[in-house]
Formats: C-alpha cells, sequence, structure tokens
C-alpha cells in the first residue's frame, strides 16, 4: 500500500514537472525587464509573462537548441503596431533577449523629426501629459516630459523624453521591408533600438507577446 502511494505522489511529480515545462514552452515565460528603455510602461526589475502563441513559433521561440529552422514559423499570426514584443538580437553576441514596442509594421514608412515620430508622411499625435520623474540606482533623478502616443490604427501607450533634440531625436525616413519590424522604447532618449545599433527586426526572431499587468 505504501508503495502504490509513493508510486502515486512520484507520478504526480512528474506530471507537473512536464506540464509546467511544456507550458513555459508553449504558453507562458516570465521575462524579467533589465533597462530603463519601457519606462513609464514597464519598470527595471519588473517580471511579466510573455504568451509564447500570439505570433506562432519559430527557431528563436524556445530557450535552446531545437530542430526548427532558423527562418519561418509554424502557425504564424502577424503582431501589430503598438504590440510589446519580446524577440531575439540580430547581433550573435546579444546575450538575453530584448523588450520594445512595434513602431512600424511591413510597408511602413518610419521617420524621427525633432523629436516627432513620423508613419507613412504623417506626423504620430502625441497629448503631453505632464512630467515624470524617476530616480536611478545612483540616486539621481530624472525628469521626462510624458506624453499618450495615437499610433495608426488606434493603439495609445504613455512615452517620455528628456527633450526633443537628444541624439535620436531626427532619424532619416527609412520603410520597413517584407518580414521586418521597427521597434521603439517608450523612453524615447534612452532605448537601444531600431533607430540605432539594434536596427530592424526580422518576423522570425519575435518570441512572445508581453502580457502587461493591469
Amino acid at each position: 500500500m505504501a508503495e502504490k502511494r509513493k508510486f502515486h505522489i512520484f507520478k504526480v511529480l512528474i506530471i507537473g514537472i512536464v506540464l509546467s515545462i511544456l507550458i513555459r514552452l508553449f504558453i507562458f515565460e516570465k521575462f524579467k525587464i533589465y533597462s530603463i528603455s519601457m519606462l513609464p510602461t514597464m519598470q527595471s526589475g519588473e517580471i511579466d509573462f510573455v504568451t509564447k502563441y500570439n505570433y506562432g513559433y519559430s527557431h528563436y521561440s524556445f530557450p535552446f537548441n531545437n530542430p526548427l529552422p532558423e527562418e519561418g514559423r509554424i502557425f504564424g499570426r502577424f503582431p501589430q503596431r503598438g504590440d510589446i514584443v519580446v524577440f531575439k538580437s540580430t547581433h550573435p553576441r546579444a546575450r538575453w533577449p530584448y523588450v520594445k514596442r512595434i513602431i512600424g509594421v511591413p510597408g511602413d514608412r518610419i521617420e524621427v523629426k525633432s523629436g516627432r515620430l513620423i508613419i507613412n508622411g504623417a506626423m504620430v499625435e502625441r497629448t503631453y501629459l505632464g512630467t515624470y520623474e524617476y530616480s536611478d540606482n545612483r540616486r539621481h533623478l530624472w525628469i521626462y516630459n510624458m506624453y499618450e502616443e495615437l499610433l495608426p490604427g488606434g493603439a495609445k501607450h504613455k512615452i517620455i523624453e528628456l527633450s526633443d533634440d537628444k541624439l535620436l531625436d531626427n532619424i532619416e525616413e527609412i520603410t520597413v521591408p517584407e518580414g521586418y519590424y521597427y521597434f521603439m522604447g517608450d523612453n524615447r532618449d534612452q532605448s537601444e533600438d531600431s533607430r540605432g545599433s539594434l536596427g530592424l527586426i526580422p518576423y522570425e526572431n519575435l518570441i512572445g507577446k508581453l502580457l502587461l499587468k493591469e
């Protein structure tokens, strides 16, 4: 009787472990934010869940080598402007995934002029919301201007800017090619994204959609 009970407990544990692994691989996975590039939407050190099924699965959807080809997706669905996405950088030495907001989808023309985002020739509407203060781990106080931005299609989100004349506030127009996406951080003056060294991100490199806390 005792042996049967032990076997039953062992079986339940194994099933639980297998289910948790499958859920992590195919449905949800925890993701920790390591930078301030998505302020004010997300805080450094914050932990959120990534839904793995929104865009289907690719070679980069899983945290280990797998037999899926490096190009293409299975059960693929396209992301939308405004989605916050976790993705793998195209740089081979990048250790950790990135999290940014999709600003441009294939075919979009993206430009930044004097801090203002321009999509397909039209300046994106933004509404001033006041100031936003952030104290970093060195106790330096950053004071930003905060805006609500309205993307084509209706997605709204908050962004912050130190000013409209920083390094990334004037970017020449680029057309997003088929199979690629243009990403930006909500902390526009302190984000490594498609305006600079990160570049455009292939569809295959998308890992999942971030599920924000309400």
